[in-house]
């Protein structure tokens, strides 16, 4: 016979609650998190390489952002760019896919990182999963987040 400390799984169950309370926090703070990712890996993939033959206006920085939606139960981490050809500087003009850049993304040991695959002014037509490399940043934050949250809340 199992005996159940109800008490006990009350107490559990209150303090679970509490670290869901705190998941519109996290995911605040995880969206600001994920813009700098965008940032940083948009100056590596882009604005930090050697020139090529297009001028660099700026534009596609100017379209990252960032958004985040939470609720008490779930949270969402939206990272994307809304300029014109973000999919062109996202898979390239070499064969990649969106999947094949979420598998690269999802691999790597340290996804705090960006992700380059050796884009430059002069070789433009490389992929630059620099809005995959985000999302699976967020992902990765979010789930660190809140499971520090929730252990601290079962101590």
């Amino acid at each position: 016979m199992i005996k159940l400390d109800m008490r006990a799984l009350t107490n559990a169950i209150v303090k679970l609650e509490a670290a869901a309370d705190a998941l519109p926090q996290i995911a605040e703070q995880v969206r600001q998190e994920t813009l700098g990712h965008l940032i940083v890996g948009s100056e590596v993939n882009i604005y930090r390489t050697e020139p090529g033959r297009y001028r660099r206006t700026g534009e596609y920085r100017q379209g990252l952002d960032a958004r985040a939606r939470a609720t008490r139960n779930t949270a969402t981490i939206t990272a994307l760019n809304e300029t014109d050809y973000a999919l062109a500087v996202e898979v390239g003009h070499g064969g990649m896919t969106i999947p094949m850049l979420q598998q690269l993304a999802l691999l790597r040991t340290n996804p705090d990182d960006p992700l380059t695959l050796g884009r430059s002014g002069q070789n433009w037509t490389v992929a630059a999963p620099i809005v995959t490399a985000a999302q699976v940043f967020a992902l990765r934050r979010m789930q660190e987040l809140f499971a520090r949250k929730v252990q601290a809340a079962l101590r």
